[in-house]
């Protein structure tokens, strides 16, 4: 089977440095096997992720929703706590019918589990299903001997993950609705009703108003191409959304929304929320600071603000303290900076990160809030404006007629 490779620099001696490429299945392994060669690693990164594919593993990738995960969790954590084998837990797990894809994942982790392995491994096993963050965190709590506590942590982390995340698509569905009703009324407008009214117009004597022409064009275009024009509308958003799960078009995507006032604002405080969060919950099971920070680096959203957290991770890695490298960072306002210097000089990071995750929390709910106050009428008042603008051009010649006739 073939491994992720990945390229380092490392010391041989006082002046001897040497580079290479070395296989290993994560990089904390391909850090220790650099150090039991005697060499000492300060700059290692992925260089080729290997993907397996079906036939290879025999394990097929299956999509397993937040809420399966959540469950299946804050289970697991009860069943441990109540001191059940962690085989048994499994077994029982495995029996639930609500999430029939987390029911597959369970079992197939039952038999890593039945075969002597670890938890952390079993983890491993279905590809995609759990995040390195969530097998980093159950890693570290086998080693602690705390894996009920953790996963109680962990539960705790996705419930409020999931929250925010339902709060985000709730603040944008009305908008959204109202949006997606006026495109559809406007289609319906000028593809059938009004290509019927324009036919009154046809024995008027005077030049029509501009407005008036302006809209029996744009009748008449759709009323015969409504078929062209709807696939082309289709195709369209098709190749958007192509487009943007490539990695130029999600950095692409990313960089207007970093750049959009409003919108800037509320991702930096969500995704700042989401890295505090999770690096207090990884640094409090007891995670190395340079694995957590590798781990929630992949839990950020946008890539822009990744590639941040990732100059962040390597400037912590070569010895720069995490507050010192967060002040290079334009992500992390300056009371994000307190909050964390302090922490950090008091012992207790992990309680500053949590007081910085609330906070971003607040901000984020309270810019939802202004959004759907400000969104849902502007878009109401777009749709309005457009269909009155329709509705005036047609009315405008019988004005017109009325005022000749008098």
């Amino acid at each position: 089977m073939i491994m992720p490779q990945f390229i380092y620099k490392a010391k041989c001696g006082p002046q001897e440095i040497t580079s290479g490429v070395i296989e290993a299945d994560t990089l904390n392994e391909a850090v220790s096997k650099l150090t039991k060669a005697g060499q000492i690693p300060f700059d290692i990164k992925l260089w080729m992720k290997v993907v397996l594919p079906t036939n290879i593993t025999g394990i097929p990738v299956i999509r397993v929703s937040q809420t399966a995960l959540f469950q299946f969790t804050r289970q697991l954590a009860d069943l441990l706590e109540a001191g059940i084998p962690l085989a048994r837990c499994m077994e029982l797990l495995g029996r639930q019918r609500q999430f029939p894809a987390m029911t597959k994942v369970i079992r197939s982790m039952g038999d890593v589990l039945q075969k002597g392995g670890s938890l952390s491994a079993a983890l491993g096993r279905p590809p995609g299903v759990f995040s390195p963050m969530y097998i980093n965190t159950v890693k570290a709590a086998e080693t602690s001997g705390q894996l009920p506590m953790v996963l109680n942590r962990l539960a705790q982390f996705l419930e409020t993950d999931m929250q925010m995340q339902s709060r985000v698509k709730s603040s944008l569905l009305y908008p959204a609705i109202i949006f997606a009703v006026g495109c559809l009324t406007v289609f319906v407008l000028l593809s059938f009703v009004l290509p019927r009214l324009t036919l009154m117009f046809e024995d008027y004597s005077s030049q029509l108003p501009l407005m008036t022409r302006m809209v029996v064009a744009l009748s008449q275009l759709f009323a015969y191409f409504w078929w062209l024009i709807a696939a082309v509308a289709a195709g369209a958003v098709f190749w958007v959304r192509s487009y943007i799960r490539t990695p130029k078009g999600k950095a692409w995507i990313d960089g207007v929304a970093l750049k959009t006032p409003l919108l800037k604002s509320f991702i930096e405080n969500t995704e700042l929320s989401r890295f505090a969060r999770t690096l207090g919950m990884l640094l409090e099971s007891r995670v190395p600071i340079v694995s957590a920070l590798e781990s929630v680096t992949l839990v950020i959203d946008n890539s822009l603000l990744q590639e941040e957290l990732m100059e962040i991770t390597a400037k912590v890695k070569s010895g720069m303290s995490l507050t010192a490298a967060i002040k290079t960072s334009s992500l992390f306002p300056e009371m994000a900076v307190d909050l964390i210097a302090v922490g950090q000089e008091s012992g207790k990071l992990e309680s500053g990160l949590y007081k910085l995750a609330a906070n971003c929390e607040r901000s984020s709910q309270e810019m939802a809030g202004g959004f759907v106050t400000i969104l849902g009428p502007a878009v109401l008042v777009m749709v309005v404006g457009i269909v009155g603008f329709m509705i005036v051009a047609m009315l405008l010649p019988m004005f017109q007629m009325n005022t000749m006739i008098q």
